[in-house]
Order: C-alpha cells, then structure tokens, then sequence
C-alpha cells in the first residue's frame, strides 16, 4: 500500500510538473529563449509557486512525522494521497489559463519542452524523498528549461541559421521595397495605419501584430511573402544596443519609421539616451542606403539623431506639430469621435498639403497616423489625393485603445498592449472625455507599467496623481507592485480598489458599473499575459 500510495503521489508531481512547463514556457519563448532575461521574467511575474509549496510542506511533512513515529502509517498514507490530489487539482486549475499570447508550441518549444520533461524525471524522483526534497523540486522546472535550452543550443543554432538564410533568399528573390519601423511605442498601430494607406499603391506584406524579431520576421517571411507583395513593412523590436542594427542587416530596409524615444523597457537599456542610440541604428542603416527615414520631431531631443540629420541632410524627415518639422501637423481636431488632421509640408519638394480623417482613438494616433502618411505619400507621391479616402476606415488595431461595446453595457476601452507613459495618459484621458459624452463614469484598470527599471516607482507615482484627476474609479491590479501609484491614488483623495488579477476586477465590474460608465483595462502587464501566480 506504501509504494501504491508513493506511486501515485509521483504521478501528480509529475502532472503538475507537466501543466507548470507549459506554463512557464509561454514566458520563456516571450523572452525568446534568453537565460538571462527569464529569471527575471520569473521575479517580475512572480512565477514562483505558492499553494502547491504549502501543500507539499504540510502535507508531505505531516507525512513523514507520521512515518517517523511508526504507529501513525495511516495517517501517513492519507496525508500523501491528500497532498497529490490537491496537486492534481492545482494544475488542473493552471492548466485552464488563457493567455495574451499564447504558446506557439513550435518545433523549437517542443523540442524544450521535452528535454526539460526528462530532466523533470529526476525532479519527480526528488520530490518522493521527503518533505523538503519535494519543496524543492517543486520550484526548479525553470531551471529545467534553461538547462534543456541549453543542451539544445547547438542544434537550435544551426536550425535558425537555416530558417534565417531561406527567409533572407526569398526576400532578396522577391525584391519588395521595404520599410522598417522602430521607436519606444507606436511601432505596431503606426505599422497598422502606415500598411493600409501604402496598400492604396500596391499589395503589402506586413506582420500582424508586434512581431519584431529576425525570427518572428522569418518564419512570416517563409511563410507568408508572395511575388505579389510590392512592399514588405517590417516592425522592429530593440533588447539592447544592436539589435536594431540585425534586423536591418537582415531586411536592408529601404526607409525607416521612427515613432518615438520614451522610457517603456528603461531595464533592458538602462538609459533613455541608450534606448535613443539603438533606435537610431534604423535611421543610420536607411540613410547608408541612399533612403529617407520619417521621425517623431521628439527624436530630435536625442543626439544620435541630431547627428544623423547633420550626416545626412535631406535624408531625415521630421514630423510633428512643431513649427521646424519638415511635415507638420498644423490641425487636429476630433468631430464625431473622428480625428481630421491636416498635415502641411515645408520642404520645396515634399509631398504638399494632405488633410485626412482617422477613426482611431487617442491623441498618440494623431502623430502616429501622420508617421504613416507622410511616409507613404513620399514613397509613392500619386497616391497622396486616394490617402483621405483610404483613412477613414482604417481598423482599429486590437488591444490598443480598441473600443467593445454591447448592448445595455458600460463601453470598453481595450488598452492591453499598451505599456508606456504617454500612451498611459492619452488613454485616461480619452476614457475620461467618453465618460463625460455618456454621463458616466470613468473607471481604470490597471497593473501598471512594466520594466521601467530604476524609472519605477517615478513614473507610477506621477501615473497616479494624473489618472486620479481624470478617473472615478480605479482599480490596481497587483497593486504591491505598484506601491507609487497606489501610494499617489491615496494621497490624491481617491484610493485605488485593489485586486489580485484582471479576473477579479472584471467579477466586481460586473456588479459595479452602469451602462453610461466607461471601463479602461490599461495594459496587461510586461507585454505578455494576466499576471498569474503559480498558486
């Protein structure tokens, strides 16, 4: 009855360590493979485990006391039964999970996924050797998957490499004209409006959502590209100083889109100015090239894109409602919940005057549509008159400020993906002004913005202060994360309702709001899913 009852306790050590490396896969593949980011990754997210821990420590050493003293074996036996059933239902209960971005389970992941499974192995022979063997175990499946990235590093290496040469083959076969789009936020709506309007000249090839890596590109490229496609827009993503740079010694963009230098992922660069220097390796490639690269006049603030300007005179174009800008938006004004905007070019040879409309949301949009006419207007100058029909019924972009609305229900702003400052505060204020249209509330939602690094606790606590002159009601999800923010609320006169999950705000709401209240679900933490605590 012993070795039954061990038995299957392995068996729900081993489901549960099953469930747990899908889990914590969604996050390694988020961080694309990288040991050192994940760990990170693991403390940000809190993806530490909590209930199955406690299980294990009461129940298993109730066990062994039991064991220890000889006369209580029952007592043993129930105790260990208990112990791997309530792990059987706490993966269980993981394992219905529904992600931001869910595991692409790809031969890559795959191949982790089983290696790690078989070093679990020795996990699950761990944990059956007492309480504290089984604590342990418990916490090491990240090690796992480090370790079998690890082992399979050298045949990964080598796959990529191929995967990577027949995507830059058939780019360089097909020849589209390409364009790379970069900067801190507003890369993929800016690539959203900028796909449609260009798509007035010619089919365009173009990634659906913020796919921003050589790889994602490749396997879209390999995938996806026809000899039909004339243009090819590529967003690109930045984890340090050069990462811009590969990904334009492997597109060869022919222009380049700048959106904007701000403080989102301050951790990974350390330095706004750092963040300034990697983005400007697309406006440095393109203008290499013969090209012309489109800015954010804001970029200007920052000397490596001073300097570029200076280096390549003509080659960079500003935009922006400044009164210098190259292209600048002299109007902007919301009718109908539509912007018209009217860009007007100063250059003796640009691309005239252009007055369009936009269906989008948020006064970001303003500057980030206007990157994308003015670049598509100097692509293709014929197309420059078809551009006002065209933007009217551009889509909104999903989870960017995208707007739900259901009959007798308060209107949902649909925020998710956004993680930046200014982003942050253009959607509290657009919540705020809806709010005020309908005769409801405005109610925030959020868990904040994620790795600001050192910038953390700063920007959350000018976060607050702004979000409690605009917002009736605020709820902070996680809120011991965001002690600035919370701590800002209070001090304000309007403390946040505080909740552990997204799920949690969203049962409360259900019995909160009215159907002329305006809810704003604000970013859905560091750009990959609901927090979730491996409970």
């Amino acid at each position: 009855m012993i070795y039954l009852t061990v038995i299957l306790f392995a068996a729900a050590f081993a489901f549960l360590l099953w469930v747990r490396l899908h889990t914590l896969l969604t996050y390694f593949q988020q961080e694309e493979y990288n040991a050192r980011r994940f760990p990170a990754a693991i403390l940000r997210m809190r993806l530490f485990d909590v209930r199955a821990s406690i299980v294990l420590l009461v129940l298993t050493g109730i066990a062994a006391l039991a064991m220890a003293k000889g006369e209580l074996v029952g007592l043993a036996l129930t105790s260990i039964l208990a112990s791997a059933a309530l792990l059987v239902a706490i993966a269980w209960h993981e394992k219905q999970y529904r992600y931001k971005k869910p595991l692409a389970l790809t031969e890559r992941a795959r191949r982790i996924r089983n290696v790690a499974a078989i070093i679990c192995v020795l996990l699950v022979l761990l944990a059956t050797m007492g309480p504290i063997q089984a604590l342990i175990a418990i916490q090491l499946p990240p090690l796992a998957l480090i370790i079998a990235n690890a082992i399979l590093q050298p045949v990964q290496e080598r796959v990529n490499e191929g995967f990577v040469a027949e995507a830059r083959d058939k780019l360089a076969r097909l020849d589209p004209l390409r364009i790379g789009i970069t900067g801190s936020f507003g890369k993929t709506t800016t690539k959203h409006i900028f796909a449609e309007v260009l798509g007035v000249s010619a089919p365009v090839f173009y990634s659906r959502g913020s796919i921003n890596t050589v790889l994602g590109l490749t396997r879209h490229i390999r995938e996806r590209l026809q000899w039909s496609h004339r243009y090819f827009i590529a967003e690109m993503g930045a984890y340090g100083i050069g990462s811009v740079a590969r990904l334009c010694r492997f597109v060869q963009p022919d222009y380049g889109i700048v959106t904007a230098i701000g403080d989102a992922h301050t951790e990974r660069f350390g330095s706004v100015e750092n963040i300034a220097k990697a983005k400007s390796e697309l406006v440095e490639a393109v203008c290499d090239k013969g090209g012309t690269a489109v800015v954010a006049t804001q970029v200007m603030d920052y000397a490596p894109f001073r300097g570029l300007a200076e280096r390549f005179p003509g080659q960079v174009v500003t935009v922006g409602p400044e009164e210098n800008a190259d292209i600048r938006i002299v109007s902007a004004a919301l009718q109908d919940a539509d912007w018209v905007i009217t860009l007007k070019d100063r250059r003796s040879e640009g691309i005239g005057t252009i007055s369009y409309e936009l269906p989008l949301l948020g006064e970001h949009n303003v500057t980030n549509s206007a990157l994308a006419v003015a670049m598509a207007a100097i692509i293709d100058p014929a197309i420059a008159k078809r551009i006002p029909l065209v933007t009217p019924d551009v889509e909104q972009v999903p989870h960017r400020l995208q707007k739900r609305e259901s009959p007798s229900e308060a209107l949902v702003l649909d925020d998710a993906y956004n993680a930046n400052e200014a982003g942050f505060r253009n959607a509290v204020a657009v919540a705020s002004e809806l709010a005020k249209q309908r005769g409801g509330r405005a109610i925030l939602v959020t868990p904040g913005i994620a790795e600001l690094g050192m910038e953390h606790d700063r920007v959350h606590a000018k976060l607050g202060e702004y979000a409690a002159g605009l917002a009736d009601v605020i709820y902070a999800v996680n809120p011991s994360r965001i002690a600035g923010f919370t701590g800002a609320l209070a001090a304000a006169g309007k403390p946040a309702i505080e909740v552990a999950s997204f799920a949690e705000a969203r049962k409360a709401l259900q019995i909160d709001t009215k159907p002329e209240d305006v809810v704003l679900y604000e970013n859905d933490l560091p750009d990959l899913l609901e927090e979730k605590r491996l409970l």
